[in-house]
């Protein structure tokens, strides 16, 4: 059931042949329909833990809230639509509502092209700025957190886009993370904690995300067979060349413009 939930929400259909124009939607399904099956403080709270945000009071006040989370106390809500749009992931707690828009292979979906709206909130038609007035909707008194998941590069243009503009709600927090973040969080679990179901479900989640390859380049591992390039100039013998041919260089100057023939000689 974990593996269909994007088939549940009729993301996929039943013969898979639209499959290729729905892999976010897949990998939406595949991921966090098998993580809400662990432990909060086990599995979202891993991967989230590298949100990035603009202000460092905000990752405060974010991690102080992941901190307080435990068990189940979350309510999912997968592609929850609305008149502004379609967010992939919604989840609601008592005292926070987290929506999460979710990127593998697309950019944005909609960008503002009227100069004018490029900074106010309530007229871009702007992605993100379209999800967090649904957000705002939604939040009531609580906290409200957008967050946009897209592997590395995507995920860092977005961020620098979205700079110096006003086009997110003021009472909704936006964050950045990439799948590659999210892949070493939760390699760092100690999984000799856990019981064996759940290390089950996290293995999954990291083969899943090793297989869409969202793993940090940290450079060239040095092969110690391989030997190292040492700054000595190299000595030519010609006595002790193993082929019998030799190149004859001229005695005399070249000089430009003049064309010049080399024999080989026994």
């Amino acid at each position: 059931m974990i593996i269909l939930l994007a088939e549940l929400h009729n993301k996929i259909s039943q013969s898979g042949s639209n499959l290729s124009d729905r892999l976010e939607d897949k990998l939406t399904g595949d991921f966090f329909g098998a993580i809400r099956y662990l432990p909060f403080e086990l599995g979202l709270k891993q991967a989230l833990s590298s949100v990035e945000f603009s202000q460092n009071h905000i990752h405060d006040k974010w991690q102080s809230l992941l901190d307080t989370q435990t068990g189940f106390p979350a309510t999912w809500n997968f592609w929850h639509r609305e008149e502004e749009g379609e967010i992939d992931v919604l989840i609601s707690f008592n005292e926070m509502i987290i929506g999460i828009e979710v990127k593998y292979l697309s950019g944005i979906s909609s960008e503002d092209q009227d100069i004018f709206n490029q900074d106010d909130y309530t007229q871009s038609v702007n992605q993100l700025a379209r999800y967090s007035r649904m957000l705002e909707r939604l939040s009531g008194n609580r906290d409200a957190y957008l967050l946009f998941l897209s592997p590395y590069e995507m995920m860092n243009c977005v961020k620098n886009a979205m700079k110096g503009r006003s086009i997110i709600s003021p009472s909704v927090e936006l964050g950045y993370i990439s799948w590659e973040d999210i892949y070493e969080s939760l390699k760092e679990l100690d999984f000799n904690q856990i019981d064996k179901g759940q290390q089950f479900i996290l293995k999954d989640l990291q083969d899943l995300l090793f297989k869409k390859e969202f793993i940090r380049f940290r450079g060239f591992t040095l092969d110690e067979t391989i030997q190292p390039i040492i700054k000595v100039p190299f000595s030519f013998d010609g006595q002790n060349t193993k082929s019998e041919d030799f190149l004859n260089w001229p005695i005399q100057n070249i000089k430009e413009d003049q064309s010049y023939v080399y024999k080989n000689t026994e």
